[in-house]
This record gives C-alpha cells, sequence and structure tokens, in this order.
C-alpha cells in the first residue's frame, strides 16, 4: 500500500508521526513545495520526499499516480482543495483531507458528476476529516442517531483569542468570519452574512460561561443538512470568548481589510496581508486584546427532533482543555484514523462525501477523543418537560 501525504506542515506531520507508529502501508510519501521541510520530515517517520505544486495540476498528478490513499493538508482549501479532489479523482485515488472551508464543502456537494465519476472509479473521497469539522460532523450524526428523528442540529464553537495560528490559519479564519457563509436553512444551502443571528450557547465548567455565537463559514452545517436524513435546519455558530475580539473581527470586514480582491493598485489582496500581519510581532502587539481566561477550546453540538413521541434535544459538549493530558489537537488523530480506515478497507461507500455518511460515528469519536483526553458529555432532555 502506497500513502502520499500531501504538505508537509504541523497536520500533515502529526499524521504522518501518528500513522508512521502504527503502520499499516507499504511506502509512505511527503510531498511539499518546501522540499527541505518535506525530506526533514520524511527523515523522521522513515518516509520518501518528493516535492509538488499544489497550484500546478500535473505537478498533483504526478505525486499522486499510483498511490493508494492520498492524505491532503494543504490549505487555504478555498485555494487548493478542489483541484488535488479531482485530481485524486481522475487519478482513481482513495482520499482524505481536512477540508474546513464552506465553499469548498459546498463545491463538492454541488458536483455531482464529480460524485459520480468518484463512485465509477470505485474510490472514497473523504473530505473534512479533521476536530472541526470532522469529529464535529460525526458527534452530530451520533446525536441524531440518539433520536427518534431530528429536524434540526447546531454546532457552536468558542476558542480563545489567539493571533498565533500561522498565517494560513489567520486567513482561513478570516475567510470563515467575512462576508456572506452558507448554512443549511429549510432544506437548502443557503448564504447569511457572518456572525448574524447571534444565538446564547452556555457551557460547563471548568469554562462556566455563556457565549453569544454567530453565523460562521464552516461545512459542518451543510454536510448535515446533506448526509444525515430528515434534518431540515443545520448551522455552524462560532466566537471568540473575549467579546472585545468579535468586534474587532467584524470591524475589519466594515474597513474592507477582509477583501480578497487584488488588483494592479493592490497586488496582495487585503485578507492575505492581514493575516500575514497578524503573524509578526508588531501585528500580534497592535491587535491583542485582554484574554477572558478560559481553560481551552469548547464546543456543542445540539440536535432537537423526537425521542419516544415526545420533542426533545440531544446536547454534546467538547472541551479542548490546554492544560494536562486533554491539551492535544485532535485533529490529526481524527485525520490519521480516517486515513488508517481507508487503507484498512472499512469505508466501504464510494464516492465524495463528509465523513459523517460514511463512518459509524460512536465508535469512531470515542477512539480518538478518548485516548486525548478531550472531555466529552452527552445530554438528552424531553424538552416538553422543561417548558
Amino acid at each position: 500500500m502506497r500513502l502520499v501525504i500531501l504538505g508537509a506542515g504541523h497536520v500533515s506531520a502529526s499524521v504522518a508521526r501518528i500513522l508512521a507508529a502504527t503502520g499499516g502501508y507499504g511506502e509512505m510519501v511527503i510531498a511539499d513545495l518546501d522540499l527541505e521541510k518535506a525530506t526533514e520530515v520524511a527523515e523522521e517517520v522513515g518516509a520518501t520526499a518528493t516535492q509538488f505544486d499544489a497550484d500546478d495540476t500535473p505537478s498533483i498528478a504526478a505525486v499522486i499516480t499510483g498511490a493508494d490513499v492520498v492524505f491532503n493538508a494543504v490549505g487555504p482549501f478555498y485555494r487548493f482543495g478542489l483541484p488535488i479532489v479531482r485530481t485524486a479523482v481522475e487519478c482513481r485515488v482513495d482520499y482524505v483531507d481536512v477540508c474546513d472551508e464552506f465553499d469548498t464543502a459546498a463545491a463538492l456537494i454541488r458536483d455531482t458528476d464529480l460524485d459520480a465519476a468518484a463512485r465509477a472509479a470505485g474510490i472514497s473521497v473523504v473530505f473534512g476529516m479533521g476536530y472541526a469539522p470532522g469529529i464535529t460532523s460525526l458527534i452530530a450524526a451520533w446525536a441524531v442517531e440518539t433520536l427518534d428523528t431530528a429536524h434540526s442540529v447546531d454546532v457552536a464553537m468558542a476558542v480563545p483569542y489567539t493571533l498565533k495560528m500561522g498565517a494560513t490559519i489567520n486567513e482561513h479564519m478570516l475567510h470563515s468570519m467575512s462576508g456572506h457563509v452558507a448554512q443549511f436553512l429549510d432544506g437548502e444551502i443557503v448564504d447569511v452574512p457572518a456572525w448574524g443571528d447571534p444565538r446564547p450557547f452556555a457551557f460547563s465548567a471548568p469554562f462556566d460561561t455563556t457565549v453569544d455565537m454567530g453565523y460562521m463559514g464552516h461545512p459542518e452545517g451543510i454536510t448535515i443538512g446533506t448526509y444525515l436524513p430528515g434534518v431540515r435546519n443545520a448551522t455552524v455558530r462560532f466566537a471568540w470568548f473575549e467579546p472585545e475580539a468579535n468586534e474587532l473581527w467584524q470591524r475589519y470586514e466594515k474597513l474592507g481589510l477582509t477583501s480578497a480582491r487584488a488588483d494592479r493598485r493592490l497586488p496582495v489582496p487585503p485578507r492575505r496581508y492581514l493575516a500575514h500581519f497578524m503573524d509578526t510581532p508588531e501585528g500580534q502587539r497592535a491587535l491583542a486584546v485582554e484574554s477572558a481566561g478560559m481553560p481551552g477550546t469548547a464546543m456543542q453540538i445540539v440536535a432537537h427532533g423526537e425521542l419516544d413521541g415526545e420533542p426533545a434535544r440531544v446536547t454534546f459538549e467538547t472541551q479542548v482543555v490546554y492544560t494536562g493530558r486533554g491539551g492535544q489537537d485532535p485533529t490529526p488523530h481524527a485525520a490519521a484514523a480516517a486515513v488508517r480506515a481507508m487503507l484498512e478497507g472499512t469505508i466501504t461507500r464510494t464516492g465524495v462525501m463528509s465523513p459523517e455518511a460514511c463512518i459509524d460515528p460512536e465508535p469512531f469519536v470515542r477512539s480518538v477523543l478518548g485516548p486525548l483526553g478531550v472531555r466529552l458529555t452527552r445530554q438528552v432532555a424531553i424538552t416538553s418537560s422543561l417548558e
């Protein structure tokens, strides 16, 4: 079995290390535009390094042709995701990525010809297999399975404000939290304003706080609505724990700093400039806000429907606490588990899809989050009794 890992950044390198420790393949290849970086990762995990350019389709094809499985973590996915997926389908290679862009996910869902081509080739393309999306998507499926029927799901993510995410993630976040973003409302994918329709979510100890959270551009809403039967409304919401940071980010859009447009007078798009400025010491000093002192990241996945003939709600909460054994990022572990499942042939559905369409949620979520010490709770309530 030949495994190709596209990218040599944090997520790709972590996935390579996790898989190298467990095996299940014959050859691993680490591919990146930066050959030196790819070589460093490859030497660490006993793999082969090669160079490729995610902006060049022939280069993508050259590095993945003949592979059994490709894992892709080259971002931002709204720039590189679609060409790599399409090339994987053309090359008849099973594929996993950590795509976290709502518009890329929507394009993949709407491309029925690509899905048909993947099914005809007998291959599986699983996009969005990280922590969020990925684990969050599977928890949504678990929540829906808990109910007899489900009509709506909300995914809410609260994160301590930070600028030390790297330019690529900064650019992704600016893309996700500006302009119009896609949600699944009244049975279809629609565009709504980022930060719109804020609603309160109460997080449990050690957070013990309620946060107003508006719409975020992230794949879960549209994939949950597409792949989970009966769901008519599915949304993704986000907020920094620090209210001042939320106000600052909304001000970026009012000032035009989230624009992705460039011309001869402005050769660098404002969004890309801002993303890189955030990654400098000067930017981190200028754009700092006072910390709310939250211990980590908290997420809720809330499903509404019916149970035993009564209106009911299922609430899952996950907490990644940044101290102790619960501080690890689940994304590479979730991605590696999906790649391993692909190598072992336990993902049997073919076509282009997100994880909730092809992975049994409860055992997968427990197997990934449990060893990392991520806190996972579930509450089932008959809502008519709460009124």
